[in-house]
């Protein structure tokens, strides 16, 4: 019983995250990625990209991670996998969001290098 709990509880409080996350990153991260790119069209797609990107990601590893648990038996395990399985799942978010500051730019650079050298 704690199981099938415990799994309801960490999916809809991963999810939530995911996509509540995602939005914030999504809109704030237009005036980013605009800055590092003035071609609107190209830094729009990017955001898009990266958004659909990270919600595929983080809620596949969510979705995977209940595979690495076994029964929960108590109410004490069932907060214990809670808390560890959010733990990781943030820390994710926290990782992806800082690899997509940092690598983003460099993107689009490069895209956008190729486009002016093509015309």
């Amino acid at each position: 019983m704690y199981t099938v709990l415990a799994y309801l509880i960490y999916l809809s409080i991963s999810l939530i995250t995911v996509l509540i996350v995602g939005k914030t990153l999504h809109r704030n991260g237009k005036s980013f990625l605009f800055a590092e790119c003035p071609d609107e069209h190209l830094s729009t797609s990017t955001n898009n990209l990266l958004y659909v990107g990270y919600c595929l990601v983080n809620t596949g590893f969510a979705f995977y991670f209940l595979n690495s648990s076994g029964s929960i038996s108590s109410l004490l395990l069932l907060l214990e996998f809670i808390a560890t399985s959010e733990g990781i799942i943030f820390l994710s978010l926290g990782a992806l969001h800082l690899l997509n500051v940092i690598l983003a730019p460099r993107i689009i650079s490069f895209f956008l290098y190729k486009k002016l050298n093509h015309h």
